[in-house]
């Protein structure tokens, strides 16, 4: 997963280290870029929770102004000379009988 938390830290590199140091002691953290005036952190969602990374900023002393999530899903695998297929389902498979 990965949350984009925007805070009014961001833009103060000391505010910055704060928030870094805070994000990357927590187990499930895996990646934490500030850009763009935006925290964006990945996490695993078996580890940890956006409220924990929340309140971790929270805690560094600087505040969460606006938080949203987006899962990582992998994409298919695509590739020159390759086409994407799948199974058919039983439905399908009866209709070709």
């Amino acid at each position: 997963m990965v949350a984009r938390i925007e805070s009014e830290g961001v833009g103060s590199s000391t505010r910055e280290k704060a928030i870094m140091d805070a994000l990357n002691v927590i187990d499930g953290v895996q990646e934490v870029i500030i850009e763009n005036d935006a925290i964006h952190v990945t996490y695993d969602p078996l580890q940890t929770t956006e409220k924990k990374i929340e309140e971790s900023i929270h805690a560094s002393g600087n505040s969460v102004t606006s938080a949203t999530t987006a899962s990582e899903t992998p994409g298919p695998v695509t590739a020159p000379g390759l086409t994407a297929t799948r199974e058919p389902t039983k439905r399908e498979q009866n209709l070709e009988s």
